[in-house]
């Protein structure tokens, strides 16, 4: 029974693998196995029984998980979108995520999302943008800071999720001049943006691509 237990432990910890169908099967399997176990034994049940029903619990968590498409950037991966409710924010913690950027001002509710980023034990990384028209040179200095510490957290293997509001254009026009800052030429940064997310791929802009690929001089100078 030990080991039984112990696997349902470490499964209930780390629940998704990165595949959702992989994830729920291996928990029937454990569900599978512990109801054997009380079988064999009706008293097991006073023990496995509270096990059984939090793996059942954690399986309709993941079934009502929104994923997101993480992509490979140096050593971890970069996800796109929206601005998270609770409920995100919960998701991209059990999808392994370990910070969030926020691209909302303080009035658009940023701070909140620090919250519920925080009750999640993930980091909180924010640079408010007031409107989708592109940061003013006096942002850029923080704006380059922020894409080195980006950059430091994916060379370490971190996950980021980066968002605005309906994480098309501050989110794309960010995206695209970070990835171009990382060392992407336009074509590659582009492509990934499309990986990240079609539907900002699309909706960016061209003045705000153009934006990226015109401040990068700029970006460098200024860490």
């Amino acid at each position: 029974m030990e080991t039984q237990v112990q696997n349902a432990q470490a499964w209930l910890n780390s629940p998704f693998n990165g595949n959702l169908d992989e994830s729920l099967a291996f928990s029937n399997e454990l569900l599978t196995a512990l109801q054997a176990l009380i079988t064999q034994n009706d008293e097991f049940k006073r023990t496995l029984g509270p096990l059984i029903g939090k793996i059942k619990g954690t399986q309709k968590t993941l079934m009502a998980i929104e994923l997101m498409d993480w992509v490979p950037v140096n050593k971890g991966h970069l996800a796109i979108g929206h601005r998270p409710s609770a409920k995100l924010v919960s998701d991209l913690k059990l999808q392994k995520a370990s910070h969030i950027l926020t691209l909302l001002s303080e009035h658009e509710g940023a701070l909140l999302i620090r919250s519920t980023t925080i009750q999640q034990q993930m980091e909180w990384l924010w640079f408010p943008m007031e409107s989708a028209k592109p940061p003013t040179e006096e942002q850029l200095t923080v704006l380059a800071q922020i894409f080195v510490e980006m950059n430091e957290i994916l060379n370490n293997g971190g996950n980021i999720y980066l968002h605005c509001s309906a994480g098309i254009h501050r989110t794309g026009m960010i995206s695209h001049a970070f990835l171009r800052f990382i060392g992407n030429e336009h074509e590659e940064a582009i492509q990934l943006l499309q990986a990240l997310r079609a539907v900002t791929g699309d909706g960016v802009g061209e003045e705000r691509v153009a934006w990226g690929n015109s401040i990068q001089e700029k970006l460098k100078a200024s860490v």
